[in-house]
């Protein structure tokens, strides 16, 4: 009797640890756990968008040489702005920024910025943008994701968003980032599905679902797709409708991960900044090395990016940049008023946000 208590107890116990920690994880549910052919877009019960995951000030510095000599932008003088996304056209001097405040447009190549407003109103002062997707490379031609009255939307416009074509609409829910393949568009969504739409046929169907909202989709050309979820997990899969595992940095466990706060893919390589400081991974996230020989002051990385090769670290208002990987670094003292938050890097220009 005794023998038969004690195995149910470990029965118990190893039930217990198994959802605990597949719920911690952050773990997805397949598309084939929904039902392959499924014709149902909403899933996952929890939704809501949310926006405190992103920058909060709206503010620039610009620079064309490595921070030496830089230009500070205020996208708008009266109200602080959560910055999502930053693209742009620099064959034409054309730059767009996606905000919780509606599109801004440069016509200067990012010296001076103006809000943009649709011809219809579908991106007014008042929408959350999210996402700019160029969908050729003529400059005209682009995806975008948009939230406005309690309404998330991908459009797509061949004329600079002055006239939208709707692909989807999302009742109270939107889409964070779109990844595309070929004729296939898979939105990243704040309830953690990920939807495919094909934009020949116009036909979409959920193929993936996590416990968290999917912020964004890479594929960096290693053979993986990763997701960056909110609750600051990263996974990674074969594809974007397979089963995905979750990337751990050193001292993870079952019961205590470190969440990510920003990630970043280059030359093959993966880098991650957690509170703890900044990783690189040469091996597609199975093992990470911290970025250790940084000579900052305080125990702080604000903001991490790598782009061909080139690595940018900011510690309060100081910038670290190293040539070799991370062996040494050049620091440049940065006019930075706020928290530096997140790098872009369009053309030959350096864009960090804050």
């Amino acid at each position: 009797m005794e023998d038969t208590l004690y195995f149910i107890g470990l029965v118990v116990i190893g039930g217990i640890l198994i959802v605990f920690g597949f719920s911690f994880l952050g773990g997805n549910i397949s598309g084939d756990f929904i039902g392959q052919g499924s014709t149902s877009l909403f899933a996952s019960a929890f939704a809501a968008v949310e926006t405190d995951w992103s920058s909060s000030v709206g503010q620039f510095l610009i620079t064309f040489d490595d921070f030496k000599n830089s230009h500070q932008e205020i996208l708008d003088q009266s109200t602080q702005l959560k910055v999502f996304d930053v693209s742009g056209q620099l064959e034409k001097n054309v730059m767009w920024v996606a905000t919780d405040h509606g599109l801004f447009l440069s016509r200067d190549g990012g010296l001076t910025w103006n809000r943009f407003t649709s011809s219809n109103n579908e991106i007014n002062s008042t929408s959350l943008v999210f996402k700019i997707l160029p969908a050729s490379g003529n400059g005209e031609d682009y995806f975008i994701s948009v939230f406005s009255n309690g309404k998330g939307s991908v459009y797509r416009t061949w004329d600079y968003f002055f006239n939208l074509d709707k692909l989807m609409d999302f009742d109270g829910e939107g889409a964070y980032d779109i990844y595309r393949s070929g004729n296939n568009l898979y939105f990243a969504m704040s309830t953690g599905q990920i939807i495919r739409y094909n934009i020949v046929t116009k036909e979409s169907r959920v193929v993936n679902v996590f416990k968290s909202p999917v912020l964004k989709i890479y594929h960096p050309g290693d053979g993986y797709f990763y997701v960056l979820l909110k609750n600051g997990n990263l996974a990674k899969a074969d594809t974007l409708s397979a089963q995905f595992q979750k990337v751990s940095i050193p001292g993870d466990w079952l019961f205590n991960s470190t969440p990510m706060e920003n990630v970043t893919f280059d030359s093959g390589n993966l880098y991650v900044l957690t509170s703890k400081g900044a990783y690189v991974s040469y091996d597609s996230g199975e093992t990470f090395s911290i970025l250790k020989s940084i000579p900052i002051i305080k125990n702080q990385v604000d903001a991490l990016g790598v782009h061909n090769g080139v690595l940018y670290v900011v510690s309060d208002h100081n910038l670290y940049v190293s040539h070799d990987g991370g062996e040494n670094w050049a620091i440049t003292a940065l006019n930075n008023e706020f928290k530096a938050f997140h790098f872009y890097f369009v053309g030959q220009r350096t864009i960090l946000s804050m």
